[in-house]
């Protein structure tokens, strides 16, 4: 329904999120692992208590310090395998920025898809960006050199109008195709 007053029409949005499957995967998988190992000393203390009878107070330090251990090695190892792609890539990112515009970036084989994809497409935009700054030198050195020759032509006594105009028509559509391009 539209407000009165209103020139646009009302709209319903659906709120996205954008959360690769791979990530939710391994979130969803440093969970499971954080509880089986939980379920795996409590097991564990069970044991030791049927088996050697300890008491209480000791098997609550033993479990707690055991829970922290475990969920520390996987914090370390999934922290590893997540973020560590991302400061490799912000590192190679700042070698691009610094203008090795031939820089690519890297992957490595036991890198996450949502990362390969990632570097996929930077590595596409890089290289048309590239692509795109050649273009400009090129157009640059051409208008450069035309606006030259123009500069040369009005400084004469007589003006030669219809090559000046016609050099400013090549010019116009020179750029006009770079914009298209890109």
């Amino acid at each position: 329904m539209q407000k009165e007053g209103s020139l646009k029409p009302a709209k319903s949005f659906k709120q996205r999120y954008f959360v690769a499957r791979e990530l939710q995967f391994s979130i969803a998988l440093l969970i499971v692992l954080a509880l089986l190992g939980g379920i795996f000393l409590q097991a564990l203390s069970t044991a030791l208590i049927d088996y050697y009878g300890l008491e209480t107070p000791f098997l609550g330090v033993f479990l707690i310090f055991g829970y922290v251990a475990i969920v520390a090695l996987l914090a370390v190892f999934f922290t590893h395998r997540l973020v560590g792609p991302f400061k490799r890539l912000e590192y190679e990112m700042k070698m691009i920025q610094s203008g090795n515009i031939g820089k690519r970036l890297s992957i490595r084989s036991q890198d996450d898809l949502h990362v390969r994809n990632f570097v996929k497409y930077t590595n596409n935009f890089i290289a048309n960006f590239e692509e795109m700054s050649v273009e400009y030198n090129k157009l640059n050195s051409a208008v450069s050199t035309k606006l030259e020759e123009i500069a040369r032509e009005i400084s004469k006594d007589k003006y030669d109008c219809p090559r000046i105009q016609e050099d400013i028509k090549k010019l116009r559509k020179q750029i006009h195709e770079l914009r298209e391009r890109w």
